[in-house]
């Protein structure tokens, strides 16, 4: 029997909340489970059993103050705990729930039974028997019920109850609280003190730590990582911190706000309620994957075997398996399903950003998660399931070590234009990580620095990478640069610099090659222009057609254009190519061209 406490140093962060999502998970798997309600100051565990799907099948009214009391007078439990406990109605799972509430609370006689305990005697008298009982009281339920996880609802605060329930019966504590200094220097308190107390009693208890109610925002990590910062923190000098791993985020969910409900086992998917990923995430740091994979990989095979006769079936137990566990094994099952049928990328993006969220960042990325991120990305259009998934999509590419720039370059580009700055700092981190860097990326960083106020960064990034360049695109993006902002300057450097191919400009995109000359003073033939619009019209490339008609036009020579592209395209083109033209002509000249 793993024994697990849930405390809060405050309250209102969803404590009973989440043990009542914690054994309807845990039945859903199978297990066996009881629940205890010892926050005897505040009860109310039963209430939150109440929501949803679980409903009294047996009920008691008594609970822990009955059977305390009692003890004290005789210094010995009931013959059986079946009185003091109710068992759980439980739908669409094999485990069971066991329920001992504090006690008939809020009757009366509950609060003047327990006004009439004195915890000081009980726990430090001349017979201390406070201790002894809560002992014997976990003994009797591992040998009347033999459940598979003992779940412990604590009070809040610093109390003699809470320090039973955090530091004598568990195995594992969850620590909840808000990410507020008042909140976490309490939490903080309390958790050394359950170390201490552990390491003096030669005991071992792992502590698990949830910020609750966290804000979903752009810098939700950040407060995280401060949390578990402060939490580590040593108090004083030559004091050891904490030394937790992670932090685990509780997200804010509006549904809650409204009323109460349990989401886990509901009609609700964790794709869609970020608070219900983080509680399966939660759940997969509190029990062993020995413990919920059996039941998970029977489940699974049941669902894998009906693929052949009935895949919509085999689907739908797949896609209720994942809805509420946290298990690898599941989603891998869902997702190569997902592929063999050639589900929506959308689909496909969403399940596996949903196994990633639940692994936790620091898991090895899997390979499907690879390919598909690979497939969502590899088209150089963005998609809007690439604007949803692209931090997803970036987690996965950096876990690779950068390898396919390609997929770099496209998840940048989905964060345009809104997050044009995390652009930026993904694509900069590839140019000094990975040695040597493709251009592709030094490239579309270029582009991206050049078209907000980062002018000079742009230019130090093409200092940095001239030498040895043999990407014909950086010199056309060099050139462009120096013409679309009209810095003379900068034109007549480069053009003086031997690293600068300007004939690769010219071959690649000659309106450009035709500006940077006119912005250093130099004319260049009339001639040149007509054969390059030739050139592109046999090419039938309308980006070039219609970027040196904008030249001609500004040139004052629009006729002449149009006269030469009929010689050399059809009318239709024409047509399209003059009225882009006209329509440009209408607006005023961006300072650059690239907005992204």
């Amino acid at each position: 029997m793993r024994t697990i406490t849930f405390y809060s140093y405050k309250g209102g962060v969803g404590r009973s909340l989440l043990v009542a999502y914690a054994a309807k998970y845990l039945s859903t798997l199978g297990k066996n489970v009881f629940a205890l309600d010892l926050d005897l100051e505040a009860p109310g565990l039963l209430y939150k059993f109440e929501l949803g799907l679980n409903a009294i099948h047996s009920a008691s009214t008594r609970g822990v103050v009955d059977i305390l009391a009692n003890f004290i007078k005789k210094e010995t439990l009931p013959n059986s705990l079946e009185d003091y406990s109710s068992r759980l109605r439980v739908a669409n799972g094999a485990g069971k729930i066991q329920l001992m509430q504090a006690g008939t609370a809020p009757d009366a006689s509950y609060w003047q039974c327990l006004s009439q305990i004195n915890w000081y005697e009980i726990l430090y008298g001349a017979n201390p028997v406070g201790v002894p009982f809560f002992l014997e009281l976990k003994e009797r339920i591992r040998s009347e019920y033999n459940p598979d996880f003992l779940l412990i609802d604590a009070r809040t605060g610093i109390t003699e109850m809470g320090g039973i329930a955090t530091t004598i019966l568990p195995d594992i504590v969850v620590c909840l609280g808000l990410a507020s200094i008042e909140h976490l220097e309490g939490l903080r308190a309390v958790m050394r003190g359950i170390v201490k107390t552990a390491a003096n009693e030669g005991a071992s208890i792992r502590l698990l730590a949830a910020i609750s109610r966290l804000p979903i925002k752009s810098d939700e990590d950040l407060e995280l990582r401060n949390a578990l910062a402060f939490l580590n923190a040593p108090v004083r000098d030559g004091v050891p911190g904490l030394n937790l791993e992670e932090a685990i985020a509780l997200h804010s969910e509006p549904l809650l706000d409204v009323e109460e409900q349990l989401l886990v086992g509901g009609k609700n998917s964790p794709h869609d309620l970020p608070l219900l990923r983080d509680y399966l995430r939660l759940f997969s740091k509190m029990i062993p994957a020995e413990d919920v994979r059996p039941h998970v990989g029977k489940l699974v095979q049941q669902a894998v075997a009906r693929l052949l006769d009935d895949p919509d079936q085999a689907q739908s137990e797949l896609e209720a398996l994942t809805a509420y566990c946290a298990d690898e094994e599941a989603y891998r099952a869902l997702l190569k399903l997902y592929r063999v049928s050639k589900a929506p990328i959308d689909k496909l993006l969403a399940t596996a950003s949903l196994m990633w969220q639940l692994g936790g960042t620091k898991v090895a990325a899997d390979t499907l998660q690879v390919d598909i991120v690979t497939q969502a990305f590899s088209e150089p259009r963005v998609t809007e399931p690439q604007k949803k998934y692209a931090e997803f999509g970036e987690a996965i590419w950096r876990s690779t070590g950068m390898k396919d720039i390609r997929v770099g370059v496209s998840i940048a580009n989905a964060y345009l234009p809104e997050r044009k700055d995390r652009a930026i700092r993904l694509l900069m981190d590839y140019v000094d990580q990975v040695v040597p860097p493709n251009y592709l990326a030094v490239v579309r960083l270029i582009e991206l620095l050049g078209s907000g106020k980062s002018l000079q960064e742009a230019y130090s990034v093409i200092e940095r990478f001239k030498v040895g360049a043999s990407f014909p695109q950086f010199y056309v993006t060099w050139a462009r640069l120096a013409v679309d902002h009209r810095d003379m300057e900068q034109a007549q450097q480069m053009m003086s610099d031997g690293a600068f191919s300007f004939e690769t400009v010219r071959a690649i995109e000659p309106s450009t090659a035709f500006r940077l000359l006119k912005l250093i003073g130099v004319e260049d033939s009339p001639d040149f222009l007509r054969q390059a619009l030739e050139a592109a019209a046999v090419r039938g490339d309308m980006v070039q057609m219609k970027a040196l008609g904008e030249l001609f036009y500004e040139e004052g020579l629009i006729k002449e254009f149009e006269s030469n592209l009929t010689r050399w395209a059809p009318s239709s083109v024409v047509e399209e190519i003059m009225d882009s033209i006209r329509r440009r002509a209408r607006r005023p000249r961006a300072a650059f061209r690239w907005d992204g």
